[in-house]
């Protein structure tokens, strides 16, 4: 599956050679270095996006899907502002295409790394740029991380009792789907759920595939 995803990222590159960076940067706020390369922060890394590609600043190792999410979102033709009102990724599955219900299965290991350890996780969001936005009504604590420009992310994080299980949800801004289609977003939470994990247990946000 992996060398399918890398497949993807090669087909993407030629999209990117063609791309007008300086119309990118201004339409979704990124940054546009003296080189003319685009510069992003992305789950506490920085990242260069050239015509050559998607590369990590620290030269560290990438999962092959942060580089995928990035030339996604640079090559999308997306405008607007959030809205910052939050949804599950399903609001964003369209006719015809074919969803389970079941959407905790993306962030299931979240809920049990961090069941009973509320302080591991606000550390961990910390450390990935996520700022704490207070406790819900429901008893939830609140995260909101802007995962890239023009789309906020909240993460809630409900502990556990006797009858639910600790779990951690993951909200979309409204407006997330007019800057990545659906199955890009589901890239996106999956890069979001894997940084979290490997950050947590190695303390970092780099050096890990």
């Amino acid at each position: 599956m992996s060398r399918g995803y890398e497949q993807i990222y090669e087909s993407l590159i030629p999209k990117l050679s063609k791309c007008d960076f300086l119309e990118v940067a201004e339409r979704l706020g990124l940054s546009l270095q003296p080189d003319g390369t685009l510069s992003v922060n992305f789950l506490g890394r920085e990242y260069e996006i050239s015509s050559r590609g998607v590369n990590p600043t620290d030269g560290k190792p990438v999962n092959i899907n942060n580089r995928n999410v990035l030339a996604y979102y640079t090559l999308s033709k997306g405008m607007g502002e959030p809205v910052f009102s939050y949804v599950q990724i399903s609001y964003f599955a369209g006719i015809g295409i074919i969803f389970s219900s079941n959407i905790k299965w993306m962030t299931d290991p979240l809920g049990k790394i961090f069941s009973g350890n509320y302080v591991a996780f606000s550390e961990t969001m910390c450390k990935l740029d996520g700022f704490f936005n207070g406790k819900l009504k429901s008893g939830g604590y609140s995260w909101l991380l802007n995962i890239l420009p023009k789309i906020p992310l909240q993460i809630v994080y409900n502990e556990g009792d006797d009858e639910f299980p600790c779990d951690v949800q993951i909200l979309f801004d409204k407006n997330a789907s007019r800057f990545m289609e659906f199955e890009c977003l589901a890239f996106l939470e999956g890069c979001l759920v894997r940084a979290i994990i490997m950050t947590a247990q190695t303390g970092d946000t780099t050096g890990w595939v």
